[in-house]
C-alpha cells in the first residue's frame, strides 16, 4: 500500500531472496506503476554488513508521480530508517 494525503494505492511484487548473492530484489506484478524495482545488497565488512539499497519508480498517473517525487527522499529515508532500528533490535547496535 502507498499512502500520501488523499491517494491510496495498492500494489504487488514479487520479492526474491538471493541467499548466496547476499541480494534481495523485488519485481512489479500489478499496481499503480509504470515499472518498479528495487534491490537490496549486502557486503561483509569488518565489524558488520553494508548495504546498498537501490530503488527505480514511475508512476502512471503523472499527478501523483509529480506529488511524489516531492516527497521521495523522505519516503527513503523513512525506509532506511526503518531497517536500521530493525537491524538493531536484532544484532544490537554497531560499534563504535
Amino acid at each position: 500500500m502507498i499512502s500520501f494525503k488523499v491517494f491510496r494505492e495498492r500494489f504487488g511484487s514479487r520479492v526474491t531472496l538471493w541467499s548466496e548473492a547476499m541480494k534481495i530484489d523485488t519485481e512489479y506484478l500489478e499496481g499503480p506503476f509504470r515499472h518498479l524495482k528495487s534491490t537490496w545488497a549486502f557486503r561483509d565488512v569488518d565489524g558488520g554488513c553494508e548495504v546498498t539499497f537501490f530503488v527505480d519508480f514511475e508512476f502512471r498517473n503523472a499527478l501523483l508521480q509529480g506529488i511524489i517525487g516531492v516527497v521521495f527522499n523522505d519516503a527513503m529515508q523513512r525506509v532506511v530508517r526503518a531497517f536500521e532500528r530493525r537491524a538493531t533490535e536484532l544484532y544490537g547496535p554497531k560499534p563504535i
